[in-house]
């Protein structure tokens, strides 16, 4: 088991842009096992984020670097997490998860019961895009590299 973490941290949502973007390679497999968000705001203000499988996109950018959580673990070369594109991803199907928060500081994680994680695999990819709200937050994944 290989646990890898990515993490945004002061970002303006946008619901016209992914947050973050995850595509794993051809015949790998990811398994998430937490996504966390806060706000960041002084001002109480509703936000919900949307978690949901994509497609597509062009000329991704703005990648971030997966952090191996045991130092003593292979670095993960093989998932890329854009944080921007020159086209975004198309969304399919319904959210599989919703994440609210609270831009005055308010914390939500999820965490996924053992065997229920979400797995992305095969060059597959995950959006997280804002679904309401426009606030500052941060924003923390941990996954698996199966």
């Amino acid at each position: 088991m290989s646990m890898h973490s990515v993490t945004r941290s002061n970002v303006a949502l946008n619901t016209a842009n992914d947050l973050l973007t995850i595509i794993v390679a051809a015949s790998r497999k990811i398994k998430i096992h937490e996504i966390s968000v806060g706000g960041m705001g002084t001002a109480s203000a509703a936000n919900e984020l949307a978690v949901q499988r994509s497609t597509g996109g062009t000329t991704g950018g703005g990648a971030i670097t997966p952090e191996s959580v045991d130092p003593d673990s292979l670095a993960d070369s093989v998932t890329v997490v854009n944080t921007t594109w020159s086209a975004q991803p198309t969304l399919s199907g319904t959210p599989l998860l919703r994440l609210p928060v609270n831009a005055n500081g308010g914390v939500y994680r999820w965490l996924a019961k053992p065997g229920q994680e979400l797995v992305v695999r095969n060059s597959g990819q995950l959006s997280v895009r804002p679904a309401v709200g426009s606030s500052t937050v941060t924003i923390h994944v941990v996954y698996e590299l199966c």
